[in-house]
């Protein structure tokens, strides 16, 4: 099979299934052999190493991207990913270093005296899942990477497009959420997901402006379905689609990437009711989401697990909904939620 053939498979597979998740598949397949030839303890060793270093940085990156961000100036997702990738490579080696040094004379006397028997066999076969699941946990690792880091939209697409990866990522959010959850505060800041609470007035500064931005009409077509769905989940009636209030979110998320703000209000100070009256929306109750995240789906994941937003979807108050999505190249998209009744 030559090269153009391969790639052709790729894109043509029954699976649908893209290089991405090829790539995982293999590096999956890699760790078990790996781990059946390492052996179940050393295999657990690795494992242990990689959850805890994968928790470890999840918790613990925005105090390593808060220096970056305030004292070095670097935009938010890529002082998010060096957050992480520090803390999660160094606590992993020390872990490992650790673990292996009280645990190596116990496998090795294991090993010496179930050299010949069933039992070496098992521990051999034992091995495979315990290094098959560390190959899933540095696959998360890695696409949440990808994904944060502001350097390939190639990547970054490549990623939202896969099957397998894209499942990896959504579930690290939403596992980085709930720890996040414990800090509490009006800024909601994951890895893949950038929001702040409805009703706060605080300004995030981005450290980055751009003016190469297209309007992502597919992702708010997405974005729409996505809240509708939500709403008759729950026996709520769908919310109508109002170009009046598309209008409005875009223009604010144009604003936001090209001033390098994340925001509900100006830095003029406008509201989000300011700028729909501006537009000439008559509306009694009013709402706004916003959210910088890699695709429609982990945005909305996002949104749904913060209760100030949630209710803002799931509002009986609100009749009309306008998505505005202004896609910002590397540095992700800006998804701006518009409510009114």
């Amino acid at each position: 099979m030559d090269i153009n053939s391969f790639f052709n498979f790729v894109a043509n597979n029954p699976l649908g299934l893209n290089w991405i998740d090829l790539v995982i598949i293999i590096l999956i397949a890699f760790y078990a052999v790996e781990g059946y030839f390492l052996g179940f303890f050393a295999s657990l060793i690795d494992l242990i190493s990689f959850i805890f270093s994968f928790v470890f940085g999840l918790s613990f990156y925005s105090i390593i991207a808060k220096f970056l961000v305030v004292y070095l100036h670097t935009p938010q997702g890529f002082a998010n990913a060096i957050g992480f990738l520090v803390l999660a490579i160094v606590s992993e080696i020390i872990l490992n270093v650790i673990l292996k040094k009280f645990l190596f004379r116990f496998s090795v006397y294991f090993k010496i005296h179930t050299q010949k028997s069933r039992v070496f066999v098992m521990e051999s076969v034992l091995g495979i899942l315990p290094g098959a699941l560390s190959a899933v946990i540095l696959s998360a690792f890695i696409l949440s990477l990808i994904i944060t880091l502001p350097f390939s939209v190639f990547l970054k697409r490549s990623v939202n497009d896969s099957k397998i990866g894209r499942v990896l990522v959504l579930n690290t959010q939403g596992f980085a959420k709930s720890l996040n959850q414990v800090f509490g505060g009006a800024v909601n800041d994951t890895l893949s997901f950038l929001t702040i609470e409805p009703k706060s007035n605080k300004s995030v500064n981005l450290n980055f402006k751009t003016k190469n931005l297209s309007t992502d009409i597919v992702s708010e077509n997405e974005m729409f379905s996505f809240v509708n769905s939500e709403r008759v989940k729950r026996g709520l009636s769908e919310l109508s689609f109002s170009q009046d209030l598309t209008n409005v979110g875009r223009d604010h998320c144009k604003d936001m990437l090209e001033r390098g703000y994340f925001s509900h209000n100006t830095p003029e100070g406008l509201t989000p009711f300011d700028r729909m009256a501006a537009a000439g929306i008559a509306f009694k109750y009013g709402g706004e989401n916003l959210a910088l995240a890699p695709n429609s789906s982990l945005a909305m994941k996002g949104l749904m697990e913060s209760e100030g937003h949630k209710a803002n979807i799931l509002s009986k108050d609100f009749k009309k909904l306008g998505v505005g999505a202004i896609d910002g190249g590397v540095y992700g998209i800006m998804f701006c939620q518009e409510f009114t009744d």
